[in-house]
């Protein structure tokens, strides 16, 4: 059984200019996704660019919170997300 734990999980990737940039995403769904994604740094830069290509006229801020809230709805594509739910 999967628990929610405390604290945050650290990804590292590059921004549109080309410079290294972090992102800070809740444990419980970094772990759900470190189960369901292969490679989730790939995961956050291929977000990431897809968000800066369509909301160009984003703050890089409000670009991580569309990428931050993109990882919460993949994390809870993994079933254990549900058990995690339903044990609350």
């Amino acid at each position: 059984m999967t628990t929610f734990e405390e604290g945050k999980t650290t990804y590292s990737f590059i921004d549109e200019n080309g410079e290294k940039i972090t992102i800070t995403i809740e444990k419980w769904a970094a772990d759900l996704l470190q189960e369901r994604l292969a490679d989730v740094h790939k995961w956050i830069q291929d977000t990431y660019n897809r968000v800066c290509e369509k909301r160009s006229h984003l703050s890089r801020r409000k670009k991580g919170d569309v990428v931050r809230m993109l990882a919460f709805r993949e994390a809870e594509k993994n079933p254990k997300f549900q058990e995690l739910i339903s044990n609350l």
